[in-house]
């Protein structure tokens, strides 16, 4: 894959969606010790965001930067998911699995979306 700035929402990421990972692994394992609830794993990651926080302006500023260079309608889409993503690991990061499993799924078609469509493609869009 070519780094480009239509891209590089697509590398920060996949590092931040392996971070989300393994903050969900780390906070599951600490509600086990306690007697596992999803409220606490919840609880725990509501406590532990503020600490990461302008991470989420990063992805987010990362994400409308591509929105604007963007000459896809699929990459226009993606990009506009992935802004409300990163809106969402800031504001309700409670649902820190839901949101990493849509992640996945925006990185995936990011990274097999040509940067420079040939006609071909957007015909075929």
């Amino acid at each position: 894959m070519k780094l480009s700035l239509i891209k590089l929402p697509a590398l920060f990421g996949v590092l931040y969606a392996a971070f989300t990972a393994i903050v969900l692994i780390i906070a599951s394992v600490m509600a086990f010790t306690k007697g596992f609830s999803t409220t606490a794993v919840g609880t725990t990651l509501m406590n532990w965001e503020p600490h990461w926080w302008y991470l989420s302006i990063i992805g987010g500023g990362l994400h409308l930067l591509s929105f604007i260079k963007s000459s896809s309608r699929k990459l226009l889409i993606v990009n506009t998911i992935g802004i409300c993503l990163f809106i969402g690991y800031a504001l309700v990061p409670n649902y820190a699995l839901v949101l990493l499993a849509l992640h996945v799924i925006v990185i995936e078609v990011m990274a097999k979306t040509p940067v420079h469509p040939t006609i071909t493609n957007e015909v075929a869009e």
